[in-house]
């Protein structure tokens, strides 16, 4: 009888370390999805701090009007707003040179 329990207590644990490892494998996975996200924020970043400073100059506003004006056109042409961004920056290069 204690083979039988044994056995059924070895089931368990491998039940129950299959389930703890599919709860890591999931955490990580959510991880490397966060890092990607960071990733693509760090690269536009600092394309919306230069579009930014193309309205802040262009408009007289500050900063935040500035990151609302980009999110109204964003919206209103359905873009994202980096692309935007990056569309005034890539102008306003243009015309600086």
């Amino acid at each position: 009888m204690r083979c039988g329990m044994e056995a059924s207590s070895s089931e368990e644990r491998v039940v129950e370390l299959e389930a703890e490892a599919l709860v890591k494998d999931e955490r990580i996975a959510a991880l490397v999805r966060d890092v990607e996200n960071l990733h693509a924020k760090a690269k536009t970043a600092g394309v919306i701090a230069q579009a930014k400073g193309v309205i802040m100059s262009t408009m007289q506003c500050g900063p935040d009007a500035a990151f609302a004006v980009l999110v109204a056109e964003s919206q209103r042409q359905n873009r994202k707003l980096w692309e935007i961004a990056a569309e005034l920056a890539a102008a306003q290069d243009a015309e600086s040179h």
